[in-house]
């Protein structure tokens, strides 16, 4: 489970810096700084589904650390 969540996290800063190179490269309004911002709200939703529905299947517990 850690492993998937941590896949999540690499996907969302890997778009997030490839968002920021394609800002610096190509300028302001970029297409294709656009469709990695996309994608990395995307990924970010995605995740947030996946750990509602991993909590409610019973695959993450909380841990009631105090």
């Amino acid at each position: 489970m850690k492993y998937i969540i941590l896949l999540f996290f690499i996907f969302i800063i890997y778009s997030l810096g490839s968002a920021l190179y394609y800002m610096m490269k190509d300028g302001e309004g970029s297409k294709r700084m656009v469709k990695a911002l996309t994608m990395r709200v995307g990924f970010s939703i995605a995740l947030f589904l996946f750990v509602i529905f991993a909590f409610w299947m019973g695959w993450l517990t909380p841990t009631g650390v105090k």
